[in-house]
């Protein structure tokens, strides 16, 4: 069973991931996609870095832009290597003890082979952890539905104890003992 974090904005999601992959000492394959410094500012970005590696507020590593807009909306673009560099974060994914999809949201719905080789994954043997965002839909209802995969809401009064039960979880399915 592959497991997805949802919940509100900010609750803690990608913190429960953090966490949970130091208590399983593992180095997980897959993606991650998050806010850099210059996320207080009027033009700022979305970066995503493969699972094993550390995360980089480089223009290599800038996956979405957002401005704001004179009424104060922002303005989001999805840039042409955001389906480009997921594809290279996943291609070698199953080959790790634990994928991470962190996080899965609305703006993939441009993006049609990233979305394939997600569900794709889903499909395969390797666990997987992933941050699917609460508020959206689309493509993501495919993900919520899939018979293999069980959503975990994160609120204030799991989130710190939320590590531990899903090490708990997946430490047999990563680390099986050998008879």
């Amino acid at each position: 069973m592959h497991l997805f974090l949802t919940g509100p904005i900010r609750i803690g999601k990608t913190t429960v991931v953090d966490k949970t992959i130091d208590l399983l000492g593992v180095t997980p394959g897959g993606f991650r996609s998050y806010f850099g410094p210059d996320r207080p500012l009027p033009e700022h970005f979305l970066y995503m870095s493969s699972a094993d590696a550390p995360r980089s507020c480089t223009p290599q590593h800038a996956i979405v832009a957002f401005r704001a807009q004179p009424n104060g909306d922002p303005q989001c673009t999805v840039l042409p290597r955001f389906e480009e560099l997921g594809l290279a974060c996943l291609q070698t994914a199953p080959a790790r003890p634990l994928i991470v999809l962190d996080e899965c949201g609305r703006l993939e719905q441009k993006l049609p082979r990233f979305r394939a080789r997600v569900l794709e994954l889903l499909d395969g043997d390797t666990p997987i952890l992933g941050v699917i965002r609460q508020d959206a839909s689309g493509w993501l209802e495919d993900i919520r539905r899939h018979p293999g995969v069980r959503l975990v809401t994160v609120t204030l009064q799991n989130r710190d104890t939320l590590p531990q039960q899903l090490a708990e979880y997946y430490r047999p399915i990563i680390n099986p003992t050998k008879e």
